[in-house]
């Protein structure tokens, strides 16, 4: 039987949650979704000794946990296919990022920087935005084609919402890092959903 771990659950979970966020700002202009603070600090929790350490708590995964149990319930549901491309776009990126160890490293030496910062001070959120957004271009974008975000034209064209969505694709690389790092199979979302659901199911009580 083809099995998920936890592990590899709360990776996934982290990575539709951050897809599930930027639909929401490309289509409301904005979220207020109590675990958007928490998928955009993912990003800054680098050495980490437990996957769940790295949201904080379940509860702060609870929209992730929820929109992978549509992604497999709701297959052809037009959001699922979107946020599921989106997945593989991210997948990719991140294979492309790992492949080079030079961004890899600058990458993470400003993580570090920006994470000392938001540490030292009451840091506003949108600052946060701001400087991970700035990440993503200057780390992410140049490594491989553009992640195409369909949403209101006149959202995406919003410097706040942009800077948002770029931030919240960042927290969908840091999800795919610890994808890898729980050694996931590309083929999980297709052969293990039994194993996917049990730990959904697990994690959803500690919500």
């Amino acid at each position: 039987m083809f099995k998920v771990t936890t592990n590899q659950t709360i990776a996934l979970a982290g990575l539709y949650q951050a897809l599930a966020l930027v639909q929401q700002v490309a289509w409301q202009g904005d979220s207020t979704h109590s675990c958007l603070p928490a998928s955009l600090a993912s990003v800054l929790k680098l050495d980490v000794n437990d996957f769940m350490d790295v949201f904080g708590l379940p509860q702060h995964l609870q929209l992730g946990l929820h929109t992978l149990l549509e992604t497999l319930e709701k297959r052809h549901d037009p959001q699922v296919i979107e946020r599921t491309r989106h997945a593989v776009s991210l997948m990719y990126l991140e294979s492309r990022l790992q492949a080079n160890p030079q961004v890899t490293a600058a990458l993470s030496n400003d993580i570090r920087h920006i994470a000392a910062l938001h540490a030292s001070r009451d840091e506003p959120e949108q600052e946060l935005v701001q400087d991970l957004a700035r990440l993503y271009q200057t780390h992410i974008s140049p490594l491989g084609p553009k992640i195409i975000i369909e949403g209101d034209p006149d959202y995406l064209q919003r410097e706040h919402c942009a800077n948002t969505i770029r931030a919240l694709l960042l927290a969908g690389i840091r999800a795919v890092v610890l994808w890898r790092q729980a050694h996931g199979r590309r083929w999980a979302l297709l052969f293990g959903r039994t194993s996917i659901l049990r730990n959904i199911a697990t994690l959803q009580q500690g919500c």
